[in-house]
This record gives C-alpha cells, structure tokens and sequence, in this order.
C-alpha cells in the first residue's frame, strides 16, 4: 500500500532548482511574488502530504485489530518515524519563526513585512550558527531515517530518499572555491527565500517519512490488508506551470493494491492503470487557475458493486515570469561593465541566455551577466530558454543608454565660490569628482585647464596646466594669495571612464 514518490518529488526538485537559480539575484517584487507562489505550493504539499502520512498511521492501526503480533514491530518503527520527523518538521519551524523575527515580524495580515531583507537570514543562520547546526541535525535524520529500511533496500532508498544534504556546484564566483552548505543556501538570500528554502526542507521530511513509512507498511503480509475505507490520491508534477509546459498528473488511491487495477476518468477521459496506479498528461494552455477532475472506481473485494471516489485538484497555468534587472538601476552607462541579473521562474538559469542589440552581453555566472554599450540611446536585451527541448523566448526589456554624468569641479574640498586663502593655498591642483553616482571606483582625469589669478594690487597672472597640478609659472602667485583675492578656472578638459575628453563650464573661487 505505497504511492511512488517520483512525481512529487520531481515537482518540489523543480521548485527547488528555481530557488537557486535565483538567490544571487537583485531581488525585484516579482521575484518576490515568485517565491511566495512557491513558497504557498510547498505548504499546500506539505499539508497534503501530512494529510497522507496520517492516513497510512492510521491503516496501521487498522491492522493491529485484525493481525496484531505481526503488525506491532512495523507500527512500532512507524512511529518512532513519525516522532524524529515530527521533531524536526517542528526545528525548521522554529528556525522560520526566528529569522522571520529578526527580519521584522510579520504584519497584521499575517505576512512577513521584510520579505527581501538579507541581514536576517545571514545573521541567524551564518553568524549565530543555525546553519550548520540544521546541516548536522538534517544530516542525523537521514542516517536515523535510513536505519528503519529494510537492510535490502537499502541501497535503493539511499540514492532516492528525498532528504539530501549536498551543496551545488557553484563557488563563490571570486575564486574562492565552493560554498559551504550554510553559505550555498543562506547567504546573502531574501527572508521570503530562507522561509521558502526551509520550507522545502520540511517538504523533503515529509517526504522521507512517507516513503519510510510505506515501505515499513509494505513489509506487513500484502495478503493480511483489509482496508475499510479509501480515498483518491493526485500527485502533480507542478502546481504552478507556464504556457507551453505539459502537467503530469499521478492517480490513484490513498490505500491501494498494485494486483488490483481501477477504473479512472480524468476530465471525461478514460485513463489506462497500471500496477494500480493511472498516469495522465495534459498539456498547460490558457493562462488562469485550471482544474483537474473525474473518479476512481474499484471493484468491490467480495463480488458486491464497485464502489467510486471523485477527485479534484487545482493547478494555475502562468505566462512566463521574466525578470531583467539592471543591479545599479533601469540605465546602461557607456564605457562602465554594467552588472545585468536575468532569471525566468520555471527554468533553470544555465538553460536561459540573453542577448542585446547595440552592444554586448557576457555570461559570467548563474544568473549574472555584464553588459557593455557605446552608444546613447535606448538598448533592448531579449531572454531565450531551453523549454522541454525547443527554445522559447522568455520576454525582453529595454533600458537607456547613457553617457557617465559630468564630475564636479573642485579645489581641496571645495566646488567654487567662497573658499579661504589659507585652505587654497595648500592644495596642488584643480580635481574632477564625480559625486551620488550609483557604480563605486568610477573616477575622472583633468587633463588641462588654463588657470587665472586676480590678486589685489597685482597685475593679472595666467598660466596653462597640462594635467591636474597648477601650473609652475603661478605656484608663486597661488603661495601669496590673501582674502579678497579671485582664481578663475577656464576651458578646464577632463577624460572619463569612456575615454573621452569633455569640456567643463568655468568656475571661480573668491578667497576670503
């Protein structure tokens, strides 16, 4: 009496590559909407999968009434199952309620208020330690978990028991190697995406406990069960699909024999069981919530009339959902590497690829590429994806193309107008800042400027500057300048990161 768990692990195993595919991103609203839909899929799953586990805890039960001696070991280990399960379901809870906390609470609709804060998630699971103490817990479950399977399948159940503890793939993308576990998934990551992770992990329990408890259940003589009740059970490969992906749908009964094949109508459609088990596909189309309907019909174990069970299950077809986000923000600077995230809910990031017309686009991790421009305007990026085997475009989004703005002239501290004599006298020369510019490091060279100076009593000096120092032939003049006098900046030359030489406005200081 056991539900193959491929299917539904299949469903969270794509939710869960999304996530990944995600973290490193700059997190835009619609992203954050994303891991809510994900997030609210996992705790439906999980509920229907307590939902399922109690119902086989129950045909324990069942059995002790009518084969007591030979069902008491079995049910014995099934609950040991459920007590370890149950008290780690209850730790990762916790551990949500406090990094939810330490992001600010939820608000008084019940939602987290700090969704994309990244201080908390770090701070509870890297700086105080949660992480790895969750690696080592989840890590003891497995080994605990493993111990109740029959020493046969042993090795079976090691590669396919859906709680894994392994790290991805990839580094810290500074040459630093790999990430430890903590850091791979709690680093830096949004609150809603820590929530949904360990709500994932709290999935794969659940999981875990399932196929640990179907198979202790299965190890009770087959030709003993006598079930007095069932009910239908759907399992879907996802509860969130885009247009153009196909539903997988697996149907069958909470408590069934694989000798006995139903009779079940999906939709109107008549669906071929096997091993006890019915498998239908039906292709996503039309954007919306969508339903999936019909019954299952078992023949009566003493020759009396098949008895039915009716079905219904949810499911929501979505167009794509995109996101192409400038990491500084929606404008693209000539000769600046621009930082571009690009992410598609659904696929995995090394199956999406971008394009730009009107300059290039480098693919330098997952989910993070650079792009260059040359020219002002407007430039458009267009997103591709390996869907099911066919390339699918994904959307596109066009940003503004523009120069590095103009830097700041200034004298020591100062951008002209009054400034002391005793301060400019000090300085060596003329400097260009560029100030609230959002890239870091990005700086201006003078390269030239005539410079005057208008001295009270003292005829008018000049001098001619092939770089950012005064020139020699007025250093005398600037060391004898007093309050009253004027230094006045023209045709002043500066090369940015561009590489071009602009003009900048004149300025003057007025010593006091």
């Amino acid at each position: 009496m056991a539900l193959p768990k491929d299917p539904r692990q299949k469903m969270i195993n794509i939710m869960y590559l999304v996530l990944t595919a995600m973290l490193a991103l700059n997190v835009s609203a619609e992203i954050l909407n994303a891991f809510n839909i994900v997030n609210d899929s996992i705790v439906t799953s999980n509920k229907s999968l307590a939902d399922k586990n109690s119902f086989i805890y129950s045909q324990f039960d069942e059995q002790m009434k009518d084969n007591g001696p030979k069902t008491a070991p079995f049910r014995e280990k099934a609950l040991q199952v459920k007590k370890i399960s149950a008290s780690m379901y209850e730790y990762i809870e916790d551990l949500k309620k406090t990094i939810i906390d330490a992001s600010g609470g939820l608000d008084e609709h019940g939602d987290i208020k700090s969704k994309s804060d990244l201080d908390g998630p770090t701070r509870i699971m890297e700086n105080n330690k949660k992480g790895p103490e969750l690696e080592s817990k989840l890590t003891e479950l497995r080994k605990q978990l493993l111990s109740y399977v029959d020493p046969k399948k042993k090795d079976q159940f090691e590669k396919t028991l859906p709680l894994k503890i392994e790290v991805g793939k990839s580094n810290d993308g500074h040459g630093g190697g790999p990430k430890t576990w903590t850091t791979y998934h709690f680093n830096m990551v949004p609150t809603i995406a820590a929530v949904t992770i360990l709500g994932k992990f709290q999935n794969d329990i659940k999981n875990s406990e399932s196929a640990i408890i179907d198979d202790l259940f299965r190890q009770i003589e087959a030709s003993s069960f006598k079930f007095d009740k069932v009910r239908p059970f759907v399992s879907l490969n996802s509860k969130n699909l885009m247009v153009g992906q196909t539903l997988t749908a697996n149907i069958a009964v909470g408590a069934y024999s694989t000798t006995v094949n139903p009779t079940i109508i999906v939709n109107g459609q008549s669906i071929e069981a096997k091993d006890g088990l019915g498998t239908v596909n039906i292709p996503a189309a039309g954007i919306g919530e969508k339903t999936i309907t019909g019954t299952i019909t078992l023949p009566s174990p003493n020759g009396g009339a098949p008895e039915s069970y009716p079905f219904s299950e949810t499911y929501n077809v979505g167009a794509s959902t995109t996101s192409i986000s400038a990491d500084k923000m929606n404008v693209l600077y000539i000769g600046l590497q621009n930082p571009i995230s690009i992410s598609a809910a659904g696929v995995p990031a090394e199956q999406v690829s971008a394009t730009i017309n009107g300059g290039n686009i480098t693919k330098r991790g997952s989910g993070e590429y650079v792009v260059t421009v040359t020219s002002p305007g407007k430039a458009v990026i267009n997103v591709v994806a390996n869907v099911d085997g066919k390339t699918k475009s994904l959307g596109q989004k066009e940003f503004r193309v523009k120069r590095v703005p103009d830097p700041i002239l200034k004298v020591g501290a100062n951008k002209g107008g009054s400034m002391k004599a005793a301060d400019f006298k000090v300085q060596g020369g003329l400097r260009a800042d560029l100030e609230d510019f959002e890239f870091e490091g990005v700086k201006y060279e003078v390269v030239g400027y005539r410079v005057g100076i208008s001295a009270k009593g003292k005829e008018y000096q000049e001098g001619d500057a092939t770089s950012a120092y005064f020139p020699g032939n007025v250093a005398a003049s600037i060391r004898a300048l007093r309050p009253g006098d004027e230094v006045f900046f023209e045709n002043v030359k500066v090369k940015g990161p561009d590489n071009v030489v602009r003009s900048m406005p004149s300025t003057i200081f007025k010593l006091n």
